[in-house]
């Protein structure tokens, strides 16, 4: 059995262990409240779910094992209570988004960032990542980026010649580098703010004894070093490292053990 199928597995019989909901063979609840956490409401997040444009509502989120389903998951709370958020080694903010675009031509598909939180002066865009990194994907960019060579940053446009040449890899370049390029276009409009790209990803409790796992960070590790010299900050944590600082906020450690209770599994 592939790691996917077998993470997809512990995942669903976690679910199943915890919640009296009903969920499919392939890992999919019947609608997409029954994939929240007790205590969470589809109303709140509802509307910005809707913007996006993987239509996420429609089936994605409906898995147990959704990227996008763990990001609402562990942020919605925070919708009504930015001051509580701890991320990035800071507390507090001013609101909680999900689904944020970030256009960068006039026309096409822009990138959508997971969660975004304002801070005023300062913006951290999220990408989440749950089961997808486990598979290597090939890099895949239309012809229009190479309109951005002119003004983009030399680090984030050398990674990006390098990743449109480069083999199929674990981590999703492609995607981290579409999301600089619309924080770049962003920026533009708000050279005020301080803008952060944070890479949050789920581990399995076994992690340092999957190849998966290990390349991934070995890529992650690779590329955040290639990026270093930006003035758009990349950074990177586990979820399991979130949740482990939550633990210790009184404010949020209830939240943080539900959490764990729902996504540690070993694979």
């Amino acid at each position: 059995m592939s790691i996917v199928r077998r993470a997809k597995a512990a995942l669903r019989e976690r679910f199943i262990s915890l919640f009296a909901v009903e969920v499919g063979r392939q890992g999919y609840t019947s609608c997409p409240q029954d994939n929240l956490l007790s205590g969470l409401s589809l109303v709140d997040v509802e509307e910005d779910l809707r913007r996006g444009d993987g239509h996420e509502l429609e089936r994605k989120f409906r898995a147990v094992h959704s990227s996008a389903a763990l990001a609402v998951n562990c942020f919605a709370p925070f919708k009504s209570r930015p001051g509580d958020i701890m991320l990035c080694g800071k507390q507090g903010a001013e609101s909680v988004e999900f689904e944020k675009h970030l256009p960068i031509f006039g026309r096409g598909t822009p990138p959508n960032v997971d969660v975004w939180v304002e801070r005023g002066c300062e913006v951290v865009a999220v990408e989440s990542k749950l089961l997808e990194y486990l598979s290597p994907k090939l890099p895949a960019f239309a012809k229009t980026y190479e309109r951005l060579a002119q003004d983009a940053e030399p680090c984030w446009w050398a990674v990006y010649e390098q990743a449109r040449e480069g083999a199929a890899q674990h981590l999703d370049r492609a995607q981290l580098i579409k999301h600089c390029f619309g924080l770049s276009a962003y920026r533009k409009q708000h050279s005020n703010q301080q803008l952060s790209l944070l890479y949050l990803f789920w581990e399995p409790l076994n992690c340092e004894e999957l190849a998966e796992c290990r390349r991934h960070r070995e890529e992650l590790e690779a590329f955040a070093g290639a990026v270093s010299a930006s003035c758009i900050s990349f950074r990177w944590t586990t979820y399991s490292q979130l949740w482990e600082e939550w633990s210790t906020i009184p404010t949020l450690a209830q939240h943080a053990q539900r959490l764990k209770a729902r996504y540690e599994v070993r694979v």
